[in-house]
């Protein structure tokens, strides 16, 4: 699904991300998550800086969801997906050097990059469709 451009804008202005996984018994896990962005009009890129039970979760299934906040618009948008590792290709290269860019003094270094392939995309119980 493409990502409407005023969602696009929400999601890379936000620093912190709420982000969803669970178990493929259903088991729910949510973290902050620093380092999310929108990588193209279909595709959110996720550094995996430090993942421990979240990659646990997509190793055993792919589907994530997270939440963003439009504080003008007193409106929040859950993006839904399934997700893809990529590690030594052009997207991890993207991933290592984003946050080379960002992370001024902390000491990280990305394992993967993940790609989440938008399905659907909600604001409240309201599906949104593609532009």
């Amino acid at each position: 699904m493409k990502i409407p451009k005023y969602i696009q804008e929400i999601i890379n202005k936000q620093e912190l991300h709420i982000l969803s996984t669970s178990t493929k018994e259903g088991i729910p896990n949510i973290i902050y998550l620093k380092f999310l962005k929108v990588y193209n009009d279909k595709q959110i890129l996720i550094a995996n800086n430090k993942f421990s039970k979240t990659l646990e979760n997509l190793l055993e299934n792919p589907r994530i969801s997270f939440v963003v906040l439009d504080k003008e618009n007193k409106k929040s948008y859950q993006i839904k997906g399934t997700t893809e590792f990529h590690r030594d290709d052009k997207i991890f290269k993207d991933t290592v050097e984003w946050i080379e860019d960002k992370r001024s003094s902390l000491v990280i270094s990305p394992k993967s990059g993940i790609i989440l392939n938008v399905e659907e995309i909600y604001c409240g119980t309201e599906k949104i469709s593609e532009e």
